[in-house]
């Protein structure tokens, strides 16, 4: 549903202090896919509202923008992602697509595992789709907020350091970090 209220403006990503969209690199926006994939948390997104019902994001655009071209702009998940294969339940079927059912009537379920290297959303299992779709993405309103109360909220909430590169480095290196450290 929010990324629906993206795509018909109802939530704007064009604010006028807010940085440009699309900041994020192949593999930022592979590993954020690969996280709503597998249902894995992702930190809330931040939206401020005038009193004339207009939303605007606040913290959280790139990661609005990496799924939107995910889900509507034909974005390939590049081969470097870091760990590809999503494992996944599926209603288990018969060579002429009818459900199976096992001795008591019940639907059989199997596990499958799909590679998400090289796939765009439309080649994904409709399972994964879904999956995808009814993904929960959590957000915050900021009420009664006008141009300047959103230009003050956008310089909070983008307002922190990054990881250096020895910093990253120890996130490579998890077996031996304490070690090292």
């Amino acid at each position: 549903m929010y990324l629906k209220r993206m795509k018909e403006q109802d939530i704007r990503s064009d604010q006028d202090v807010q940085r440009l969209s699309n900041q994020w690199n192949n593999s930022m926006t592979n590993e954020l896919i690969a996280s709503v994939l597998n249902g894995e948390y992702i930190p809330p997104i931040i939206l401020g509202q005038e009193p004339n019902s207009q939303i605007w994001i606040i913290d959280g655009l790139q990661r609005s923008t990496a799924l939107m071209m995910f889900r509507y702009s034909n974005y390939r998940i590049t081969s470097s992602i870091e760990e590809p294969v999503i494992s996944y339940r599926a209603k288990a079927r018969d060579t002429e697509g009818n459900l199976k059912y096992d001795g008591n009537g019940d639907v059989v379920w199997e596990d499958r595992a799909f590679d998400l290297a090289r796939k765009t959303y439309d080649k994904l299992p409709e399972e994964l789709q879904n999956r995808f779709d009814e993904y929960q993405i959590e957000t915050v309103i900021h009420e009664e907020c006008n141009t300047r109360r959103i230009s003050t909220l956008i310089k909070r909430y983008n307002n922190h350091t990054s990881m250096n590169t020895a910093q990253r480095a120890f996130t490579h290196i998890d077996h031996f970090a304490k070690d090292v450290r």
